[in-house]
Order: C-alpha cells, then structure tokens, then sequence
C-alpha cells in the first residue's frame, strides 16, 4: 500500500496513494458498493484529491472536487482517456451491438447528433404538452386518496415520456406497462458486471430476451409511428440518415440506438424520485413550490418552455437532488497511455475517474453540503457556478448528458403536476439508497400518502 510518506516525485508525476482497507480478490468492493459516496468521501478525506482504491480485477484512480473532475472531463478521447473500454462491455448487452460505446469514436458522435434534432427549442414546444398529457393521464385515475410507491411511479412515468416524445403515441400505448418492465430488467442486467468487473460479467438469458423484445417491438410499431404535432416518423428519419463515409443504419441498429434513448429514462426515473423524497422530507418547501405555481402559471398548465423556466424555486430543488443523489457516483474512463493529472501519475491501462457523488458534498465548494439547501443556487449565491464543475450529476467536460435539459424539464412538469394536484407526505421520512442498482434510486418500499386538492 502507499501511503503520504512514501508518496514521492516520479517522472510523469507523483504515486497516487492507495486507500487502505483492501480485501484480497475484491478489494474494497464491499463498502463501496454498500456505500460509494461516503466510502470515497472519507478516502478522500484521508488522502487527499487523489485516491487508488480496488474493485475485483480493475485499479480505478479517482479523483475528488472541481479542479479534478475538469482535468478527468477534459481528458481527449482515443489520444489520452477511452470510455468505450470501459461502457463497451457494460452496456453492449442492454442496449445491443453497433451502437453508443460498441462503434467507433466518429461513428458515435454521428449516432448521439441524431437525437439533437429532438432537443431543440421547437423539439419541446411539441415535447411538453406531451409530458403534461402523460402524467395528468397517469395520475386520472387515481382517487381522492390513497397511497403510491414513489419509485414505482417515476419508473413508469420517465420511460412513458421517453416513448410518446422521441418515438410516437401508438408505441407508448402499444407497450404500455411492458416498457418499464423491460427497461428495469435491463437496469438489472447491469448491476452484476459493474459490481464483478467485465471480465468477469455472467450473462443472463433474461437480459438479452427483454432487450430483443424491446427491439422487436420498436421495429414493428416505430416506423410507422410519430409524435403528436410532428409529421415524420423518428424511426424513419434514423433509417434515413447518412453519417461518416456514407454509413447508414439498418432496422436492427437503429432499434438498438432507441433503446439507447429510452434507457437514459432509466436514470431521469432516479433523479425525479429522489426530487420527490427530498421534498417531502422537507416539508416547508412545498407551499414556496405551490405558491410559485400560483404566481408564475396561475390556472394554465406547465406546458411552455418560458413558463417551465420561471419556475426556479422547483428547478432549484431539481439541482438539490443531482447535487445529493446524482444517479452515477463515479464517471470512469480508461487511460490510453501513461497520463500526469494535476501532478499525479496514472498509468496506461489504469482506470480514471471523475466523482459526482462525494465531489457534491465537500464543505470547501457547498456550504453544509450534507443539507438540503435549494437556496444554495439563488442569484448571489449560485454555489453550482462559483465553481467550474462543482456539480456534474449530467457529466462535464467534453461529454455533457445531451438529453439533460429533457430529463430536467420532465421532471419539473411530473412534479409541477403531482404538487397542483394532491397534498403529499411520505408514510416513512427516513429513505435510503436501494444497494442492488447502480444508480442508488430510493429503496422501496417508498410509500407517499395523498389527498387531492380542491381547486
């Protein structure tokens, strides 16, 4: 093990220390699957900005606060840091070859523009009244008063939006509760590899037969299949694509690349849950949030991106979850040669990563980081801004979540909507992290009681 003493000037850089507590074969994986933010919280703490710490088969090399989450984000693909090495094995499976992380760095930048034309202005004038429809349509039959699980709830929501907005009405009924049993089946699928290492990956039949219906399903409904207010199928515009060298996607691909696009609802799911829990935890939020909707929507839905946007009290407790419970804790890359950052030495073949989870919650970038604090991004203040990449719950750098402003706004309309409609609290305050998924959604059951509001 090394520790600060024996820390010393190599050429290329100083020797990262290694965080102590390793277990033979597996490392340190037991804390840090049990808890990956406090364990590399109280590494870090020990230290310093650079850790070492052992999962079975890989050395990750993590790297904790803005000035290292820039220099991991900004490191150049192919020349310096390569996440295909990383994802490729991981995400192959669920989402099916020849898409994302399976192609080459060209050829995915190529697939990743084809869902831009989804996330321009125009794109979420015919988004959100879609996403209101949705949820207004969800919660229609439900009474007077009663009880919902809150995770259960998010899960069928995110990926119902996900459907209706980047494929068509006709797919999103089609499937209906199927969509969200296939995609958790798929998030499922990636909880054993992350944990054991691709080397080591067990597949499961159960994984690829609910990708492969998913595909089916999508290249027997999509084609014909377009949003409401657009005149062009998505589907058919993918197949109609010509990217790098005059490549083009055939049906199988192009069914792979939606299902890229519905999977990212998987983690939108995490973050609106957890928006929901914190908020009902604190409760004084809640008339700040509705009188809010009062002065800025009055008696009109949250249907339009302006009025979405003066919403800032509830965009600010959106940006309270990520900053607690960013659905990834850790963002790793794979160096592809010897790299010095910030003055510390990592090796070729090494793992690199950047840390959401516990660069959140240092006391030198939030103040009280351990509160929930939405006041922290008000004008004056802005925590998230006073530092360059003091919150990367979206990704940073050179890859930034492309769909984040989808996923942000959706969330502000599902609970724009639930706060209108229903007084809320949760029937147990305490909530922890469920430990048998990678992106830590609230462990269920996570019940929450309501009764609707006159109006």
């Amino acid at each position: 093990m090394t520790t600060d003493a024996e820390a010393v000037t190599l050429p290329g850089g100083r020797e990262i220390p290694v965080a102590d507590g390793a277990l033979p074969l597996i490392g340190h994986a037991i804390p840090f699957f049990r808890d990956p933010v406090g364990f590399l919280l109280r590494a870090h703490e020990k230290w310093g900005e650079a850790v070492v710490f052992l999962l079975p088969g890989r050395r990750l090399a993590s790297f904790c606060g803005p000035r290292g989450n820039a220099a991991v984000l900004g490191l150049e693909d192919d020349t310096e840091a390569d996440r295909r090495q990383v994802f490729d094995p991981l995400l192959t499976p669920l989402h099916g070859p020849g898409v994302s992380f399976n192609v080459p760095t060209d050829v995915m930048t190529w697939q990743h523009s084809l869902l831009l034309p989804h996330l321009r202005r125009d794109a979420f004038a015919r988004h959100l009244p879609l996403m209101f429809g949705q949820v207004e349509q969800y919660i229609a039959g439900w009474g007077e008063r009663g009880t919902f699980d809150v995770v259960t709830a998010m899960r069928d929501l995110a990926p119902r939006i996900t459907a209706h907005c980047l494929i068509g009405p006709r797919f999103g009924r089609t499937m209906g509760p199927s969509l969200p049993r296939l995609l958790r089946r798929l998030d499922a699928g990636l909880f054993l590899p992350a944990v054991t290492g691709p080397r080591m990956r067990l597949h499961h039949r159960w994984t690829g037969r609910a990708r492969e219906e998913l595909a089916r399903a999508i290249k027997e409904i999509a084609p014909d299949d377009r949003p409401e207010g657009s005149d062009h199928s998505p589907f058919g515009e993918l197949l109609r694509a010509v990217g790098p060298g005059g490549r083009s996607l055939n049906e199988d691909t192009a069914a792979h690349l939606v299902i890229t696009w519905l999977f990212s609802g998987v983690s939108t799911s995490v973050h609106a849950a957890w928006t929901g829990v914190l908020l009902l935890q604190h409760p004084q939020w809640l008339p700040v949030l509705r009188a809010e909707q009062e002065t800025v929507l009055g008696d009109q839905p949250p249907t339009t991106l302006s009025s979405l946007r003066k919403l800032e009290r509830l965009g600010h407790c959106v940006l309270e979850a990520e900053r607690l419970h960013p659905a990834i804790p850790v963002l790793p890359r794979t160096a592809v040669r010897d790299l010095c950052i910030n003055g510390y030495r990592v090796p070729r073949g090494q793992l690199v990563c950047a840390t959401p989870g516990p660069s959140h919650r240092l006391p030198g970038v939030f103040r009280d980081p351990e509160k929930f604090d939405p006041d922290r991004y008000l004008p004056g203040r802005e925590e998230n801004r006073a530092t360059p990449h003091a919150l990367i719950g979206f990704g940073g750098g050179r890859h930034p979540c492309l769909g984040s402003t989808f996923a942000q706004l959706e969330i502000k309309i599902i609970w724009s909507v639930l706060l209108r409609a229903f007084d809320l609290e949760l029937v147990r305050p305490e909530v922890r992290e469920a430990r048998t998924s990678t992106m830590r959604p609230p462990r269920r059951p996570c019940t929450v009681r309501y009764r609707r509001r006159k109006r």
